[in-house]
């Protein structure tokens, strides 16, 4: 196990030339599929998201249906038999419908653990140095506040798009495309966030981060964006976002490091 994270002895990546932009932002995510293909030793890491939500929906689905379907025969009893039917399909439907929803809530935190694993071990690809490790509480809370972080500051920029949308329609022409710009800055910070908190950045250093390097995380978050249009995707997409992120966040700092050189 040590020596499949142990850091190879020159850094994989090149210190890039200038500072990475759209095409390297998307690109990274290319790699980090790449990367999770060609490791066998992350496709376990990679399945907990998915498991996480099925577990949720299993779990909670399954104990609401238990519940309702006698609750509904006491109501209409024998005489109303097909209406109590009728009305346990119904409440059946809606509870594997939220039932998904809380496993989608769930799914990123609760993966931390083996989202920021896969962090590690795509560091050690690159030759990057080893970072302490963490328990997996600290995982959690790093992910949580990652997403507080995120719905801070980009659920009021969106609001106020919305609003500015509704109020005035032919607005949207450039609403619409600032709604998608900001989508993807906030999936890239959402995941580019799992290799900064490891390395100990703070949040407001993180943040000014993203800031320098808005071009990168458009265009990596743009192919996240564009994945979440496809229902349940997104969780088979987060492990491979997380190991492109590491690549990402890693040409970043040795474009920044030879910079401050």
């Amino acid at each position: 196990m040590s020596s499949t994270l142990a850091p190879r002895p020159t850094d994989a990546l090149a210190r890039p030339p200038s500072r990475p932009g759209v095409l390297a932002g998307a690109g990274a995510l290319f790699s980090g599929v790449r990367f999770l293909a060609v490791t066998p030793a992350t496709w376990p890491l990679a399945m907990v998201p998915v498991a996480i939500v099925i577990a949720s929906m299993a779990a909670l689905g399954g104990g609401a249906i238990h519940l309702i379907g006698p609750w509904f025969a006491g109501i209409f009893g024998p005489r109303w038999a097909f209406l109590a039917i009728v009305a346990d399909v119904l409440a059946g439907a809606l509870a594997l419908i939220l039932a998904t929803l809380v496993g989608f809530a769930l799914a990123q935190p609760l993966s931390g653990p083996a989202l920021n694993r896969i962090v590690r071990r795509a560091e050690a690809d690159l030759g990057a140095p080893a970072w302490p490790p963490s328990g997996a509480l600290e995982d959690v809370g790093r992910a949580l506040g990652s997403l507080a972080v995120s719905y801070a500051l980009g659920l009021p920029v969106l609001a106020v798009l919305a609003l500015i949308t509704l109020l005035v329609p032919p607005a949207a022409v450039v609403t619409v495309p600032l709604k998608l710009v900001v989508l993807a800055l906030l999936f890239a910070w959402d995941l580019c966030d799992y290799p900064l908190s490891i390395h100990g950045v703070p949040v407001a250093a993180r943040v000014a981060l993203v800031a320098r390097n808005a071009g990168a995380m458009i265009g990596f978050g743009a192919g996240l964006a564009l994945l979440s249009l496809i229902p349940c995707l997104p969780f088979f997409a987060l492990p491979a976002g997380v190991a492109g992120a590491a690549r990402l966040i890693r040409k970043i700092e040795l474009f920044e490091a030879s910079q401050a050189r």
